[in-house]
Order: structure tokens, then sequence, then C-alpha cells
């Protein structure tokens, strides 16, 4: 599967305070437990040894955060199913030595250790360059596959991450928080749309028709 993601630069504004405090959120709507969402740390032009970072991962074991905030990858999981097509809300928030994950109403704290403070140079949602392969290595202890499904609403902290320009304001008619475009846009869609499954395995026989249905469900 071509890698899709979208690639944002870190504002000057924030750079600083993601050194040691940093909170993401989202909706994600899938139909596979696997991928890298999102992915904020060093660019690759950094020593290896000194290369931080922080990820957002499903897994089959649940929510997953990795961090390389010293020598080594320390990983976190929440338990939990994500991929049954339905949406749900996750939020990973680090102050300090204390971690946050929450999937819906599920949350728990773990206590990380830190050497070196976060170096936020880049920003990648929904997956990372595959032909980048030096640092896929260096971000994961396992493989991760392609992340395939839908992302809403995303923050980092107060900034919205939005792949596409969107409205101004919230539904409230309030003014919506600070927007930041991509820099880098890769196989990224708007809206909620399901690859043609009908299409991809044709399932039918006697004469029978296939429906695609989301997510990547056929019926």
């Amino acid at each position: 599967m071509s890698p899709s993601y979208a690639q944002f630069a870190v504002p000057d504004s924030v750079s600083d305070d993601l050194a040691y405090q940093i909170s993401v959120s989202f909706l994600v709507r899938t139909r596979r437990q696997s991928g890298l969402i999102f992915f904020v740390g060093a660019d690759a032009s950094v020593d290896v040894s000194n290369r931080t970072f922080m990820t957002v991962e499903l897994s089959e074991v649940g929510v997953v955060s990795k961090m390389k905030l010293g020598d080594e990858i320390q990983t976190n999981v929440l338990p939990g199913m994500v991929a049954d097509g339905l949406q749900h809300f996750v939020y990973i928030s680090r102050n300090h030595s204390s971690l946050q994950i929450q999937l819906d109403d599920t949350s728990m704290f773990y206590e990380i250790n830190y050497s070196l403070p976060l170096v936020p140079d880049v920003v990648y949602v929904g997956g990372m360059p595959s032909k980048n392969t030096r640092r896929r290595r260096d971000t994961r202890t396992d493989a991760v596959d392609q992340f395939s499904g839908t992302l809403q609403d995303f923050k980092l902290r107060d900034i919205r991450l939005q792949s596409f320009p969107l409205n101004s304001t919230d539904e409230d008619g309030s003014p919506a928080p600070s927007v930041l475009l991509p820099i880098n846009l890769f196989n990224v869609d708007i809206d909620e749309q399901s690859d043609d499954m009908c299409q991809l395995l044709q399932p039918c026989e006697n004469n029978a028709t296939c429906h695609t249905e989301f997510y990547n469900k056929y019926r």
C-alpha cells in the first residue's frame, strides 16, 4: 500500500513549549487495528543518538505511544479495540514525566523517563514517508502497517492540524482555534472515502450485486 501522510512544520511559537509538555487529540474511524497515526520529533539531519520523537500508533493490543527522550524507546499501551468502523476519540498528553493515554471514556497514566527535551522539528499525521527507511527503523521497535481510515478534528495542543482549508469558525459560530495547514500532502483525500472493496475482492457469484460500504466493507 502506498504511504499516505500530511507533513506539518512546527510553528516557532509553540516549539519550545512542546519540549516537555505536549497533547494530541483526534477522532479516528478505521477497520484496520494497525498503523502510525502521529509523529512529532527531530528531523533526519539530527544525529541518531540525540534524535527525539513521540508517536501515536494503533496496534493489535490497543493505542500505543512510543517516545525516545534519551537512549531507549519507551512504549506505553492503552488496551482497546478501534477497528470496528465506528468513530473513536483518542487523547494523548505528556507533562514532563507523566503520560496520559485516553481512548473514548477509558484513560490510563504512565510514568516516563527522559534525559533530553523533545525537539519538535516536524509533524506527520496519518503516516510517514516510506522511502525514509532509516527514520522508520529509528521510530519503531516493530514494523507498523500503513494507517488506513479517517482522522478528524486533529489537534496539537490548541492548534488544529488540517489537511485542507476549511471554515474559519466553529459550529457554534465562535472563532476557531489556530489552524496549521500541511507543507506536504501525499495520498490524503478529503471527506470519508473507502477503497472499492467490490473491485478489489470481487466476492460476487451467481449474478449477485456488490456494494462498497464505509469503511472498507462490502455488502
